[in-house]
């Protein structure tokens, strides 16, 4: 292709590349990091993980949960309390059904793997873990949704990265209890101490 005649110099002139190429490729640059970094956020190789198959029988609050071990029926049933996570009380509505119906429309009955950190029980006795549906963090997930709340748990930290990014996605885009139109007045810990006072 010619370049067209300058009508000063008569020489040829050279054609400005259009702004609009790195623009494009800049924008499908940046679409192909978020989706590689959902990727990365909610999804871990199977034999990466290493826990435990149970059975989830009931779901007790967002952030509570009773299962037995799958592949013995002798072990009673344990309550294990999501770790990483805060959910709200069934008091603070609607938050805290909406948090436990989403727990339950994951987990109950079925089979989850869960992973335990460094301190495998809390002062109530109930089992500390990360509940895994498949290749998906349900922890992190909540938190992800607007459900429940990051809150760390020591030494139990091994995943507080993850579930804070995702509080950090969900905070931005008001969903849940991030909604700016009805948002959770007080966080879950907050709320418990009233309850206790």
């Amino acid at each position: 292709m010619q370049q067209p005649m300058s009508s000063k110099t008569g020489k040829r002139a050279a054609i400005a590349p259009s702004s609009k190429r790195p623009m494009l490729l800049i924008m499908l640059l940046v679409v192909f990091l978020v989706i590689a970094n959902l990727s990365i956020a909610f999804m871990q190789p199977k034999d990466r993980i290493n826990g435990e198959i149970w059975v989830v029988s009931r779901v007790v609050s967002g952030q509570t949960v009773e299962a037995s071990i799958a592949n013995n029926p002798n072990v009673p049933v344990q309550r294990i309390r999501l770790i990483g996570i805060s959910a709200p009380l069934k008091e603070q509505s609607p938050w805290g059904d909406r948090a436990r119906q989403r727990l339950s429309d994951l987990v109950k009955e079925q089979k989850v793997t869960l992973e335990f950190d460094l301190e495998q029980k809390d002062k109530s006795d109930r089992l500390l873990a990360y509940i895994w549906k498949d290749n998906l963090l349900v922890n992190q997930y909540l938190v992800s949704e607007g459900l429940a709340i990051a809150d760390s748990y020591p030494p139990n930290v091994k995943y507080d990265a993850r579930i804070s990014r995702s509080q950090s996605k969900a905070r931005l885009q008001e969903l849940g209890i991030w909604d700016t139109q009805n948002p959770l007045r007080l966080s879950p810990r907050d709320f418990r101490r009233q309850l206790g006072n």
